[in-house]
């Protein structure tokens, strides 16, 4: 399993990475907020990891349906 994959499941599998997940336009994003309860890794995995694809975790966080150009109305993008 790549590092990425890893990132994804523990996020779809916590609740709490889950829900901020879901507001979240991109990667990006998710770190930012994440950060603010003192995480920089999920899975073992840093979020600075040079193996962590970041277009992919885009995607990913683009799935729930918020992306920069289609921004959550209390997110960064707004």
């Amino acid at each position: 399993m790549t590092k990425t994959q890893r990132l994804i499941n523990r996020i779809n599998e916590k609740e709490s990475f889950y829900d901020v997940a879901y507001v979240c336009e991109d990667f990006e994003t998710f770190e930012i907020e994440v950060a603010e309860w003192g995480v920089d890794s999920i899975a073992k995995v840093d979020f600075d990891d040079p193996e962590v694809d970041r277009d992919m975790m885009d995607t990913f966080f683009a799935s729930f349906g918020c992306t920069p150009s289609n921004p959550h109305p209390a997110g960064r993008y707004a």
